[in-house]
């Protein structure tokens, strides 16, 4: 097991560059996997609910102070780099909205299995992502009319239930299987990395074969795309761990916002700038995409081998509602 938790997933990184170029020139051994890329996401949050720490989640709920900080601030910290990275580089072509609209939605899906794997608070990074999700909708509109100049135009209903059926209803089965049958906890964690990293892989190679005929077709520029969002991306992930930091936050915690603030949705950025405007801007989110779980993979693997203390205390449910707290 230790082995193949090494091979598959502290690899992942060396693995994601390698399906992503496998896939891009070579489409049509992969094409078929985007139609399950949605259903691969779901099956990582169905083991993120199987292995979540219930009593933490208890407590974050009651107390919700650390998740809506943590969520302001992505969006404060990833808004800002994204608008100033991409002008940098871009300044005002669809290629600058292509970078802006991958930091101004949601955290991505993959920034929870990051946290598990770097050994941060999983419960808190679910629970952040829960509060994007629920007000993305409103946000990225907004902050897509101010910084690029033209609204996102999209169904609000559609989108929320896009994000149920992903998100929500695969953690809440997962949740409900452990309550039920607690001791399946203990047979499922040791394998999660492995589970979660494969279908991670299904989503890279599904959506990486899709982005092949707009990478091929703009060769010269990939290198200045690839560096900005790279740039883009490491500065909102250390920028999120000093923002934690300063709030005096224990590491795990400090771990989770990490991710939290550099790790944005970027597949759903990838639509939502195809659409509003233009093949280049979903070229820049697409590029968002495979740098941010890539890095995002590494670091998360750095981690990962990095032990902290933790002054977490567990709280047991019937303390908690004992105590009413």
């Amino acid at each position: 097991m230790k082995t193949a938790t090494f091979v598959i997933a502290r690899l992942m990184p060396l693995w994601i560059v390698a399906f992503a170029a496998w896939a891009v020139f070579s489409p049509e051994f992969f094409s078929p996997l985007s139609g399950y890329t949605s259903l691969a996401l779901s099956f990582v949050l169905l083991i993120m609910g199987l292995t979540l720490d219930l009593e933490r989640l208890i407590v974050l709920i009651q107390k919700p102070k650390v998740p809506l900080v943590g969520s302001a601030g992505k969006w404060v910290i990833a808004t800002v780099v994204s608008v100033i990275v991409g002008y940098l580089f871009f300044s005002t072509t669809q290629f600058f909205a292509g970078v802006v609209m991958a930091g101004i939605v949601p955290s991505g899906t993959s920034a929870n299995l990051n946290t598990l794997i770097a050994k941060g608070d999983l419960a808190l990074s679910v629970t952040m992502s829960a509060v994007d999700t629920l007000i993305g909708p409103l946000l990225t509109p907004a902050l897509a009319k101010f910084f690029i100049g033209t609204s996102v135009h999209f169904d609000y209903f559609s989108f929320v239930w896009k994000m149920t059926k992903i998100v929500f209803l695969p953690l809440i089965v997962g949740i409900f299987i452990q309550y039920k049958f607690p001791k399946l906890q203990q047979h499922v964690k040791p394998a999660a990395p492995i589970f979660s990293s494969v279908a991670l892989y299904i989503v890279v190679l599904g959506i990486a074969s899709q982005a092949s005929i707009p990478l091929l077709a703009h060769p010269a520029i990939l290198p200045s795309l690839f560096l900005c969002v790279s740039l883009q991306i490491i500065l909102q992930m250390v920028l999120g761990y000093l923002f934690a930091k300063v709030l005096r936050y224990e590491e795990a915690v400090c771990r989770s916002i990490v991710f939290e603030v550099g790790i944005c949705n970027s597949a759903l950025a990838t639509v939502l700038a195809n659409d509003a405007f233009g093949p280049l801007a979903g070229l820049a989110a697409m590029a968002n995409m495979v740098c941010n779980l890539t890095l995002g993979s590494l670091l998360a693997a750095v981690l990962a081998s990095i032990p902290f203390r933790t002054s977490l205390q567990k709280v047991t449910y019937h303390k908690i509602l004992k105590n009413g707290e």
